[in-house]
């Protein structure tokens, strides 16, 4: 571990606080000790007054240094302009959240609505996603409490069905799925024909693509939103000929084309 040194990027706490496990890795445990190696790594452009004999005054003395207000400013624009992003992969999440505490903590931002404002102001994905943080966190009064309700709401949307998704359709009563193959109509359209079927291993014949009817839908979808499928494995949409039923159902023939 290299020595600390201070320069205004950092808290001054936290600066204390690196320099007390640097000492302690190096044996180095008298407090008068401790002060000195503090007081010589920081930056000669920073001025200490006379009379520091010990620690908790060096921090208040950083603390009311110019250095120390352009830090915090710096760490709350840094807030106010930082934004979720739900596709990425991994546990970023967990790294987002971990960076924006620390940046309140470096700004010292103890305020719980401040930190809900900021951390609302994060998430652009969609309004849905944005009104159910604000829901969840009305009345809480507990910083962990508020990061858990945001990791909660970002959990929830991964679960959220998109377009482009890939999706299978179960009916319930028979535990059977939409599927289709290649096999067509004898009679009426002559069409491929959609049965539902017995998962099995060819995954793509029960598999489909959820596509937006309409240019304004391009994200979620929505209840009352109108969607068509597109067969994964033959890449075809599915439709309902009306003019001709199924020899086996009696219902309007279910095709792919």
């Amino acid at each position: 571990m290299e020595i600390p040194k201070y320069n205004g990027t950092c808290h001054p706490n936290e600066y204390v606080k690196q320099m007390r496990a640097y000492c302690k890795i190096n044996r180095i445990t008298s407090e008068p000790d401790i002060l000195e190696l503090c007081i010589l790594m920081i930056n000669s452009s920073i001025y200490i007054p006379e009379g520091i004999d010990n620690l908790d005054k060096l921090v208040r003395a950083l603390s009311s240094h110019p250095t120390f207000s352009i830090f915090k400013d710096s760490c709350k624009r840094k807030l106010q302009v930082m934004k979720y992003i739900p596709e990425e992969e991994g546990n970023y999440t967990a790294t987002f959240l971990a960076d924006f505490r620390s940046l309140c903590n470096d700004a010292e931002i103890y305020d719980h609505k401040e930190i809900k404002n900021l951390l609302f102001s994060t998430y652009s994905s969609n309004e849905f996603s944005r009104n159910e943080f604000l829901k969840s966190v009305d009345g809480v009064n507990s910083t962990d409490k508020i990061f858990k309700a945001f990791s909660d709401v970002v959990f929830d949307e991964l679960k959220v069905i998109k377009y482009g998704s890939l999706i299978t359709l179960k009916h319930v009563l028979t535990g059977k799925y939409l599927s289709s193959c290649k096999m067509k109509y004898q009679t009426g359209s002559k069409q491929q024909l959609v049965f539902a079927g017995e998962r099995s291993n060819e995954k793509s014949n029960f598999s489909w693509l959820l596509n937006s009817c309409n240019s304004y839908q391009t994200d979620k979808i929505f209840y009352g939103d109108d969607v068509y499928l597109t067969h994964k494995a033959t890449g075809h949409e599915l439709y309902i000929e009306r003019c001709y039923k199924s020899p086996t159902t009696g219902f309007a023939e279910g095709i792919i084309t």
